[in-house]
């Protein structure tokens, strides 16, 4: 008879913890969906953010004058880091 004494009182101890945790995980989910709410509408006073389309922000091309001169500054950089790397073994 004693352990279905204790039995009932850790449940009822378990249900107690249960509620009050229910409660504060709609106290927070109250508190988190309000937040949200204020922050997600912009106010009259708030710049709405604005979006810019890949249409209207133009891609940057490179001349083939560039190009070419980019690789001829990489391929000389390699052939120094080789040419370092061959030298120390």
């Amino acid at each position: 008879m004693q352990n279905g004494r204790l039995v009932e009182l850790a449940i009822k101890g378990l249900e107690a913890e249960k509620v009050r945790i229910e409660q504060e995980l709609a106290e927070l989910r109250n508190h988190t969906t309000a937040r949200t709410r204020t922050s997600s509408t912009p106010t009259p006073t708030q710049p709405q953010p604005k979006t810019i389309t890949r249409a209207a922000k133009a891609k940057r091309k490179m001349s083939a004058a560039a190009r070419k001169k980019i690789s001829e500054t990489m391929k000389k950089r390699h052939a120094e880091r080789r040419a370092a790397a061959a030298s120390k073994k």
